[in-house]
This record gives C-alpha cells, structure tokens and sequence, in this order.
C-alpha cells in the first residue's frame, strides 16, 4: 500500500477569465502560467497578456497616425498656392482631431478585438511554454516532488483539458492525506473512460469533502457501476455517493435509482436526512424511495429515536 504524506497546497488564483493565468515576458517573448513572477531567462518582470496585447495595439495605433501624419505632412507640400495650403493644414488638423475623438472614444474597443486575434497568433508560443512546464513536472516527479508535480498540473490543466493531464493530477493527489480544509478539486478530474485511480481518489474525496460531489460524478457513477462494484468495498462506496447525492432535492429526484439500489449502504446520518425528505415529499413522485427509505428504516433503525415518527 502506498505510503501518503501531508501536505500543504500552495493557494490557487482567482480569476474570472483562463487568460488572466497567463503572463508574459516581453523582451524574451515567452510565456509562464505558474506563479513566478520574473522571467527565469532574463530576470523582468512577468506581464500579464492582457498588457502585451494593449502594447500591440498601441502600436498598431501609432502606425496609422504615423500614415496619417504622413498624407498630411504630403498634402502640405503639394499645395500650389496659399489657399491650397491652408486648406491641407485645416484638413489635416480636422482629421488629427478626429482621429484622437476616435481612440478616445472606442480605444478600449479595439483593444477588446484586437486580443482574441493577438491570442490565436501567439499560440504557439504559449503550448512552448505549456509544454515547458511539463517538462519542469518531470523532473519533479522522478524527484519525488509529488506536491510541487500536482500544484504545476493544476495551473497547466486549465489550459490543457485532456485525460492525460487529468490522470497525472489523480495520480498526483493520491500520494496525499486529504482533508477537510484542503483546496481539493473533482469535477476537473473526472476522466471521459472509468480510471481506478480516479475511484480510489474519489472514495478519499467522499469522506472529507463530500459536497464536491456534483452532477457530473454522479453521472461517471451511474456509467461505471459495475466496475466500481468490482473493486474492494464498492458496495460502501456507491452507498456514500448516493448519500452525497442528499444534498440537494434535485440531485435526489434524478438519482432516486441509485439511492434506491445502495440504500442499504448509504451512512446513517444520511439515511435521517433521507427519511425526512421521503417524508416530505412522498407525494411527489418519490413513493418508490419512500418505500425503500421506510424499509431500511424499519428494518435497521426501528428502535433509534432520531428516527421515530419521520416515517
């Protein structure tokens, strides 16, 4: 058996676009999604992307005044006559004060659009450095650096959304003690074929942090029953996710099949919230789960008075 080890993870940021990970050193064009902050070739400081991108349009910007400037510089020279000149110069300063009205006024929205082209250019520069990354997991790995190995996938997984990268995060978290009040993550985990090590992870999740079971565990439950079945203590397993699945009314009208069928198994302290909701709601088309509740109750817990007269 694996020996686990404690540890302490290094705080996620927070941000409400993927993009707002990204920084970038402009004097090496290179990218970085962790969470240094000074480029390790040449020691500047990181920029976030969003600076880089406004940089390039600033420059697209200057270009045109520059043109601009260059027609009128142009317009000036060809006038014949005193008039000519002085209409060039009145034109030529209509348009700088149209020009700077303009990037006044929708700057920002040309910056906005000019980011999601800047973004497909600079593609391949970010996979080099994503793939960089990964290269610096490696070597964390056969250093048996498992904590610093997870905490880098992390940051690469929300660019890269593959099972590969998945897997690595499972295997990765399984060499840890979970607890309670660590920064843990499931629904990103969730493999698009059944995987033991996610199981395994999976059973540790349920027991400390048994709210990160959503819809979509639920679902990869549902879908690979009959392995989960085969692995030691399956039956308790299935019973602690479906009583997972209590917490929300919802959550228990769309599963009823799978708390019926491992109802035998779902924890006490479950099995009372259950019986309180079957109550409620047996009218509701809940009349099955109600039966089923009703039976493990009697049949188990007929002499508990946490459980007398809720059915």
């Amino acid at each position: 058996m694996r020996k686990k080890i404690g540890v302490l993870f290094r705080k996620t940021r927070k941000t409400a676009y993927t993009f707002e990970r990204l920084q970038a050193c402009k004097h090496c064009h290179t990218y970085h999604v962790l969470w240094d902050t000074h480029c390790e070739e040449c020691s500047r400081e990181y920029q976030p992307v969003r600076k880089l991108s406004a940089v390039v349009t600033r420059r697209y910007v200057q270009t045109r005044f520059l043109l601009l400037a260059l027609f009128v510089c142009l317009a000036v020279l060809c006038a014949k006559t005193l008039s000519q000149l002085l209409i060039a110069a009145g034109v030529g300063l209509l348009l700088f004060v149209l020009f700077f009205w303009i990037q006044k006024k929708y700057g920002s929205y040309e910056r906005d659009a000019q980011f999601l082209p800047f973004l497909t250019q600079e593609q391949e520069a970010i996979k080099t450095a994503l793939v960089h990354h990964l290269e610096d997991v490696g070597a964390d790995v056969k250093a048996e650096r498992f904590k610093d190995a997870y905490e880098k996938t992390r940051e690469i997984g929300h660019f890269i959304h593959s099972d590969t990268i998945k897997i690595r995060k499972i295997m990765f978290l399984n060499h840890f003690i979970l607890r309670k009040d660590m920064e843990l993550e499931l629904e990103t985990l969730i493999p698009s074929t059944y995987d033991k090590d996610f199981v395994e992870y999976l059973r540790e999740v349920v027991k400390v942090q048994p709210s990160l079971v959503k819809k979509s565990t639920l679902d990869y439950v549902r879908r690979y029953k009959s392995y989960i079945l085969l692995q030691e203590n399956g039956e308790q397993l299935m019973g602690q996710i479906a009583g997972s699945a209590l917490r929300m009314k919802p959550y228990v009208e769309q599963y009823q099949d799978l708390i019926i069928e491992f109802i035998d198994y779902i924890p006490r302290e479950r099995l009372l919230r259950l019986a309180k909701l079957a109550h409620t709601h047996r009218h509701e088309g809940w009349e099955l789960l109600y039966a089923a509740t009703k039976r493990r109750v009697d049949s188990h817990y007929a002499f508990d008075p946490d459980f007398a007269g809720i059915l």
